[in-house]
């Protein structure tokens, strides 16, 4: 699976997601971010608007991970808050050197961003596969 099959398959996708941590192993070429992902719905009145959930998201055949500086006229200083992010399918005119980076990744490879809306900057993955693991843990926010 990719981030953008991922992020289709949720019901908000990464819109309004919440990264409160990221892991890097480049010795197993992993990643794992640890995402709230909102999963309320605005189509049903019965439900909780304001659901999250919390969930780990493996990226496997890690080829990179990057995390743009924030723009310094942002609030950026989180205070030990997660960050929000959106997630977009990285594409060569959104990062410059992605199209010459893109060719010389394994065919099966594929490139996500996520847009950090604190920061007005982004994080950008390559990797070969993905996978979704909610821990149980559900919060609904007022």
């Amino acid at each position: 699976m990719t981030l953008d099959e991922l992020d289709r398959s949720l019901l908000n996708g990464f819109h309004d997601a919440e990264i409160s941590s990221v892991e890097i192993d480049y010795g197993k070429a992993t990643a794992k971010l640890h995402v709230w992902f909102w999963t309320g719905s605005t189509d049903d009145a019965r439900a909780d608007r304001e659901t999250y959930e919390r969930a780990v998201v493996t990226v496997r055949g890690l080829c990179f991970f990057t995390i743009d500086p924030p723009d310094p006229n942002y609030r950026f200083l989180t205070e030990g808050d997660p960050i929000v992010v959106s997630g977009d399918p990285a594409k060569p005119d959104h990062l410059p050197a992605l199209l010459s980076l893109m060719a010389k990744l394994p065919k099966d490879a594929w490139c996500y961003r996520l847009f950090v809306t604190d920061w007005n900057s982004f994080i950008h993955v390559a990797g070969r596969d993905a996978e979704l693991t909610f821990t149980g843990e559900k919060e609904v926010r007022e």
